[in-house]
Formats: structure tokens, C-alpha cells, sequence
């Protein structure tokens, strides 16, 4: 595979507060800086760009705050961003009423055909045969899988499967940079239970968990569909 796509988001959830309506100026002047040097204010959400870098985002509101970056920003930027955005953020909500932490990564990784690619899933993920899918009456053109799993207090979610360029301009909006056939891979990786709270340096962490997470996902599929060891 030529090429590797991703995006990834960290999102805070935590109980609507009503006070944020009186601390919207107060927060959007803490988190502009260096990383963000533009903002926005709407009555409930403020959003944070930077003028030189449209790859990454941050927003705030009465609900949730989080950080964004897009290809070609690569996963380490976005750790590292994220790490520095977080803690600034931190201060606005109380840590008892946090109710989830996600990370979520998408990946497109390039492949040359997407028939074969589709057939390699079908075995890989129905482990069904030629003549099992004649049995349907019509020809299979397209599959995707949706995987749940529980790990300890953490979960994620996955969706995966082929994907044509028409259908990957929805997840990414750069035309020039998507390839013509990929595997499509979405990793939403979360915590929503936390007895006493969810501490600063638990969520630090829980950055770098989820996309190591997803990073290790995203090579087994590749491996499986690309038939490499």
C-alpha cells in the first residue's frame, strides 16, 4: 500500500454546565495561542482554527471539548497537539462530571483493486465461498463490518471495509489525496465509567491508548486483506 490517510478527534463529554454562557469569552481567549490563532463564538460552542495549518480544529461548548487534525498532519502531530490542547481546556469543566472520553481514528489505506478487496474481506470476515454466495440469487458488490468489543472499563467500536473515492470524499474532503480504492477503517475507542473521575493524566494517556489502538487495527485488517503474514 502507497498511501495512508487518517484523521483523528479526542472529545471530552461532560454534563451541560449553564455557566458556560458567562465564561465563553474568558475560555476562547485561554485556548488561543500559538496552536490556535482564530476563533469563533455561537451561543452554545466556540471554535478554534489557526489561520496557517486547516488540518486541525478545536471547539468547546456547554457539552463536550475536543481537538482535531487531518491527513497530511501525521498521528504523532495529533498526540501531540491534542496533549497540549486538553490540559488548557481541562480547567473549564469539573473532572467529576465528565461522563465519556473517545478517540476516534479513520484510516483509508490505498490498495490497487476493489473487487479483489471485497472478495478478501468476504473471506476473511463471512468466510464464505463462490458458490455460498451464489446461493443469494445476486452478485455481492460491497460488504462492511461493524465490530463491538469490550476491553476491561473501555470500549471500541469499529466499522471497516472496502471503499471506492466517491464514497470516501464524505469522511475526507481533500479530492487530490484519496486514492482511487482503499480500506476503510473507523476506531472510535472510549471510556464512559469513572467511579470518582476522570483525572488529567488518565485522559493524557487514554490519547495515546486509543490511537496506539487504532494504529494496531488498522495494520492487523490491512495484513489480513493484503494476505501478508
Amino acid at each position: 500500500m502507497s498511501k495512508c490517510i487518517s484523521k483523528h478527534l479526542v472529545e471530552i463529554r461532560f454534563k451541560p454546565s449553564p455557566s458556560f454562557l458567562d465564561k465563553r469569552g474568558k475560555i476562547a481567549e485561554s485556548l488561543s495561542g500559538k496552536l490556535f490563532d482564530s476563533w469563533s463564538i455561537s451561543e452554545n460552542r466556540i471554535d478554534f482554527g489557526n489561520r496557517d495549518c486547516k488540518y486541525i480544529k478545536g471547539f468547546f461548548s456547554f457539552t463536550n471539548a475536543g481537538f482535531s487534525s487531518v491527513y497530511p498532519q501525521p498521528l504523532e502531530y495529533f498526540v501531540e497537539r491534542a496533549k497540549d490542547f486538553i490540559p488548557r481546556a481541562w480547567i473549564f469543566f469539573g473532572t467529576n462530571e465528565v461522563i465519556r472520553i473517545g478517540v476516534r481514528s479513520t484510516f483509508l489505506s490505498e490498495v490497487s483493486d476493489f473487487e479483489n478487496t471485497v472478495r478478501a474481506y468476504r473471506e476473511h470476515f463471512l468466510k464464505l465461498n463462490e458458490e455460498e454466495v451464489k446461493e443469494f440469487g445476486g452478485q455481492l458488490v460491497d460488504v462492511g463490518f461493524p465490530l463491538n468489543f469490550v476491553m476491561g472499563d473501555k470500549r471500541f467500536n469499529i466499522m471497516t471495509g472496502p471503499m471506492k473515492k466517491a464514497q470516501a470524499l464524505i469522511h475526507y474532503g481533500n479530492e487530490e489525496e484519496i486514492p482511487e480504492t482503499a480500506i476503510f477503517l473507523d476506531v472510535d475507542y472510549f471510556k464512559s465509567e469513572f467511579g470518582k473521575g476522570l483525572r488529567l493524566k488518565e485522559a493524557l494517556n487514554f490519547i495515546e491508548e486509543g490511537t496506539q489502538k487504532a494504529r494496531e487495527i488498522n495494520k492487523l485488517i490491512c495484513n489480513w486483506i493484503c494476505g501478508r503474514p
